[in-house]
Parts: C-alpha cells; sequence; structure tokens
C-alpha cells in the first residue's frame, strides 16, 4: 500500500491534459500511477481512455464515469525497484524517491515517458529480477539511489 493523498478540488485541478491529478498538498501523481477511492470501494481507472477530464469525469474501466470531486483518496502505486532495494515501501528513501517522480520527473515530457514506462510492467518486472536473480547487486543499486536521495533532499533545503 502507497501513500494516500486527498484530491484538491477540480478547480483547482491545472495539468488534467497531461493525465495530472492535483493533490491538496499541490504535489502530482499521474493517473497511470494511482488507486482511487470511491464510496470506500477502490477502482483503477481506464488508461487509455480518458476523455472527459477536462469536465472532470474519470472515466473507470467498467464504462462509469466519476466526477473528481466525488473521490475520496488517491493512493500512489508503488516504487517497485526502490522498495526492493530498501526492503520497505515505508523507508524514508522510498517516500523521497515518490516525491522526486512526483515533482521532478512528472514535470517533464521525459520524465512522463519513463514513468509511463515504468508502471507499464517495467518497475515491477525489473524489482522481481533484482529480488529472484541479481539480489547481489542491491547493494550498489541502494549506492546509486542514496545518491539520487541526498541530492534532492539537499536541493530542497
Amino acid at each position: 500500500m502507497g501513500r494516500e493523498f486527498k484530491l484538491a478540488p477540480f478547480k483547482e485541478q491545472d495539468k488534467l491534459e497531461d493525465n495530472l491529478l492535483r493533490t491538496e498538498t499541490g504535489s502530482y501523481i499521474k493517473l497511470s500511477t494511482a488507486t482511487y477511492w470511491i464510496d470506500g470501494e477502490e477502482e483503477l481507472f481506464a488508461s487509455s481512455t480518458q476523455d472527459k477530464l477536462k469536465e472532470g469525469l474519470i472515466r473507470f474501466p467498467q464504462g462509469s464515469y466519476f466526477n473528481i470531486d466525488s473521490i475520496e483518496k488517491v493512493e500512489e502505486s508503488d516504487c517497485f525497484v526502490a522498495t526492493a532495494v530498501y526492503g520497505d515501501r515505508s523507508a524514508h528513501q522510498v517516500e523521497v524517491l515518490r516525491e522526486f517522480r512526483n515533482n521532478v520527473l512528472m514535470q517533464s515530457g521525459v520524465g512522463r515517458t519513463f514513468v509511463d514506462f515504468y508502471y507499464s510492467g517495467a518497475g515491477r518486472k525489473t524489482a522481481d529480477f533484482i529480488r529472484e536473480h541479481l539480489p547481489s547487486t542491491i547493494p550498489a543499486i541502494r549506492r546509486g539511489l542514496d545518491v539520487l536521495v541526498e541530492r534532492y533532499s539537499a536541493q530542497k533545503k
């Protein structure tokens, strides 16, 4: 389970054309990296058929639409590789990497393309492959991610 967020009201949603939902804290979550909660039920969105976002409506796989303002909470999907490397999806480093994804990668076309690729299945497959076949590489990957976490954290200050 990832971090949960409340969405900003529809009138404050300023990046829907980029398939980004603004949270009440001002950060953004990509539609493809989130799970939505409506009426206490978990829902996934229909990734390729979002045709009414500008009207404040999100389409779900079964074809129904929900008003953005009726979505109770949004939960970010896991950072698969970081969770495999740090061993805990709630590790401080994983949280920082989620923030980096949302606030840095999602702000550029190249970054959004990478995030789309990662959440299309590549991230989960990579994490599974590392855990199953290359666990000896985890310390090296961790050192690389530690550098990213440290630099991003220092930049925010």
